[in-house]
């Protein structure tokens, strides 16, 4: 029998069955990553207003992140539906301060590589 009486021994040859288990029965599959956005270009400054192009390959959604680039803070976060290709932003923007707009396609939660465009 793999476990014996000796508590020591017992909670290693369990750890050590359970990572038996878990990497021979379980396999390891990793999604795909979707393709990012392209020709991502601003079109207009007030309000501001973003084009792009969506990616030929499947995609649930487009996040997009807008960043306080000054510090770094998280301004919003919005969820796309597929096939937009403009998104308008009527939020403040302050002339002293420059923001990220970040867009990133997803698929079954996993996220495409970040395309950003700078304004201010």
């Amino acid at each position: 029998m793999l476990l014996k009486s000796r508590s020591e021994h017992s909670v290693f040859r369990i750890l050590v069955l359970c990572l038996i288990l878990m990497f021979s029965i379980i396999p390891i599959a990793s999604a795909a990553v979707p393709d990012p956005v392209t020709n991502l270009h601003i079109t207009s400054t007030n309000p501001v207003t973003l084009e792009w192009t969506n990616p030929t390959t499947d995609y649930d959604y487009v996040r997009v992140i807008k960043l306080n680039r000054t510090n770094l803070v998280e301004v919003f976060k919005k969820q796309l539906t597929k096939g937009t290709t403009v998104f308008w932003d009527n939020t403040t923007v302050s002339s002293n301060k420059q923001y990220w707009y970040i867009f990133q396609t997803v698929k079954n939660g996993v996220y495409s590589v970040q395309v950003k465009e700078i304004v201010n």
